[in-house]
């Protein structure tokens, strides 16, 4: 009997269980549950067929996909390069946490990726085209730096919106986000960072 409740309490701990509300870090008081008003289109509406064709039209550069996929060495790089202190550990922290609400959402709507719905389409080809599509990661976390980076650093806005931009095309062109997501991603991130202003979470 002990053992059975040991092993239920594991189970309640688990990340995989779809229904486990993780500890959310920094944004552990940010109202996740509103954003479950606004789903993803359904795989077979015409909006979803048209953002697959879109998708279609936009050729596979693997090259530059692998290079937009680690969102901070993206603006750590350019950061590096122009010799600009900044809390890189406060960020890293912040992108973690992001994640975490990323993830909740994900298992929330649980749209599929694109190339899982169309064939033409390749398979995953990195580690982070795993699970859902819907909001985008990517998109999510690259526009919440920008947003950090350009509120500390607004001489460099324009540079660290270049970055986000290469981040989310690279995402559409692997196939691993309909414009939807990415739309999505952006909405998620403006109001991360309002509540990171709001409650003086700005490193």
């Amino acid at each position: 009997m002990i053992l059975n409740e040991k092993v239920i309490r594991i189970q309640k701990l688990m990340l995989i269980e779809d229904n486990y509300i993780q500890d959310l870090g920094i944004f552990k008081k940010f109202d996740i549950n509103k954003f479950h008003s606004f789903p993803p289109p359904s795989d077979n509406s015409e909006k979803t067929k048209n953002e697959l064709k879109f998708l279609a039209t936009i050729d596979l550069n693997k090259r530059f996909v692998q290079e937009k996929d680690d969102i901070m060495g993206s603006f750590s790089e350019f950061l590096d390069k122009h010799k600009i202190k900044y809390p890189k550990e406060k960020l890293k922290s912040i992108h973690f946490d992001a994640s975490k609400v990323v993830r909740e959402l994900k298992m929330f709507f649980k749209r599929p990726r694109p190339f899982r719905l169309d064939k033409k389409f390749n398979d995953k080809m990195l580690e982070s085209m795993s699970g859902f599509a819907y909001p985008s990661g990517h998109s999510t976390q690259s526009h919440l730096l920008c947003n950090i980076l350009s509120y500390l650093y607004p001489k460099y806005k324009n540079d660290f919106n270049k970055i986000t931009k290469d981040i989310v095309y690279s995402r559409q062109m692997a196939k691993a986000h309909y414009p939807s997501d990415i739309r999505f991603g952006k909405k998620l991130s403006d109001e991360m960072f309002e509540y990171l202003k709001d409650n003086d979470l700005i490193p």
